[in-house]
């Protein structure tokens, strides 16, 4: 019984993990000085799209993002400050509506099989039915940036890429976000 409960409760895991899978991407300037970067504020322009924005929470998506980002770069060793920085942070986002078409093969009455017995030996097959469905879903997009203060110019940026749930409490919005936003930053100076 025991062999049961665990091999549901992985399931049943592995599947909340497929759902919740992002896809993390980054990219850098090569030739950029990542080591001497300490300081940061926030850049004045917001990025992204406003719509999306709106759609994600608004202001509370915003202070959230915000948060998030500042206590990963602070786990880092790294401060905010008011004048000068090394380098500016800034984030943006994006939504889109995407569908997923899926055709099945259903077989109504008999499978495919071998038939042996009184009625001879063979292949038979019976009738099947093709079944679509349709799922409509948002796709989301968060990107922060990392800009060079004294040019204006994007340095490293880190995306995430994912499904959007709309069925998510505050707590569970609140924990994902800062999850993607930690994965994102992980990444953050480049290593190599």
């Amino acid at each position: 019984m025991k062999t049961i409960k665990a091999i549901l409760a992985t399931a049943a895991l592995a599947v909340i993990t497929a759902c919740s899978s992002v896809n993390i991407n980054t990219d850098y300037t090569q030739d950029y000085d990542f080591s001497q970067l300490k300081t940061y504020s926030w850049h004045s322009s917001q990025s992204g799209d406003k719509a999306s924005l709106e759609y994600l929470g608004g202001d509370i998506f915003d202070q959230r993002t915000r948060d998030f980002a500042e206590q990963s770069l602070t786990q880092k060793g790294m401060n905010k400050v008011k004048n000068s920085p090394d380098f500016l942070i800034n984030y943006g986002v994006l939504t889109e509506d995407r569908t997923d078409i899926n055709t099945y093969n259903t077989y109504s009455g008999y499978a495919p099989n071998w038939r042996y017995g009184y009625y001879g030996s063979g292949y038979g097959m019976g009738a099947s039915n093709t079944q679509t469905t349709v799922r409509h879903y948002k796709q989301g997009t968060l990107m922060i940036d990392i800009i060079d203060p004294s040019t204006d110019k994007l340095v490293w940026r880190g995306t995430a890429d994912g499904r959007l749930s709309k069925n998510m409490n505050p707590e569970e919005r609140r924990k994902s976000l800062q999850k993607v936003v930690n994965k994102i930053l992980d990444n953050f100076p480049p290593k190599d």
